[in-house]
Parts: C-alpha cells; sequence; structure tokens
C-alpha cells in the first residue's frame, strides 16, 4: 500500500466526530488549485474508497499516484473509459487526464477544517 508520508495527519481527533467517523485520512492542503473551496493550509478529512468503479463523480477527491497526490474533483472522461478527468475548482489550472489504472488509491473528501 502507498504511503503518504508525514504530510498525512493522525486521524484519531478526527474520527472522534460522529461525520468523520469511517475516515481514514487527514491531510493539510498544499497549493491554490481547489481555491476558493480549499485553501492553502486547510485540512480535509477523507474516507478511502476502495471500489473505484463507483466513484462519486464531482465530488472532492483525493486520488494518490505512484509520485504524487491531488486534491480534486473526478469526472469520467467524456471520451475515453480507461481515463478520468481531475478538475480543479480555480479556473486558472487547467484539467488533467489520467489513466484509471494510475490511481493508487481515492479518498472522498468528507469535510474539512479552515485555517483562520
Amino acid at each position: 500500500m502507498y504511503k503518504l508520508g508525514l504530510e498525512a495527519l493522525d486521524t484519531s481527533y478526527f474520527t472522534s466526530i460522529p461525520h468523520f467517523s469511517d475516515c481514514h485520512l487527514a491531510i493539510r492542503v498544499s497549493g491554490h488549485s481547489m481555491y476558493p473551496k480549499y485553501c492553502n493550509g486547510d485540512i480535509v478529512v477523507c474516507k478511502r474508497i476502495f471500489n473505484h468503479n463507483y466513484l462519486p463523480y464531482g465530488e472532492p477527491h483525493l486520488v494518490v499516484m505512484s509520485d504524487c497526490y491531488l486534491l480534486k474533483f473526478v469526472h469520467p472522461h467524456p471520451t475515453d473509459k480507461t481515463m478520468y478527468l481531475l478538475k480543479s475548482a480555480n479556473e486558472k489550472f487547467e484539467p488533467m487526464e489520467v489513466k484509471r489504472s494510475d490511481l493508487l488509491e481515492v479518498y472522498l473528501v468528507r469535510g474539512k477544517f479552515e485555517l483562520t
């Protein structure tokens, strides 16, 4: 299994909150591609999706690939069923096409904590 490394936070605090009891991961947002929905420094709490055939499209996900992980909206590719289209909330960032087989892990974002 892929390990996210030191960036992943201890989820024991978050899973004590009823809405997050089924979550597996909490991680700090880095960058501005999901602004204004998610800001640099926010903490997103995520539930792992084991069956990638049934992803809730249009929802924010943390997708893990061999060399990176990204917080994006996941959509089906319009013409190629072997691909996903990953979109940012920030319109300055172009959508990304990725092979479904390149996704090692996928997490559905269940909520966030904002920095003040």
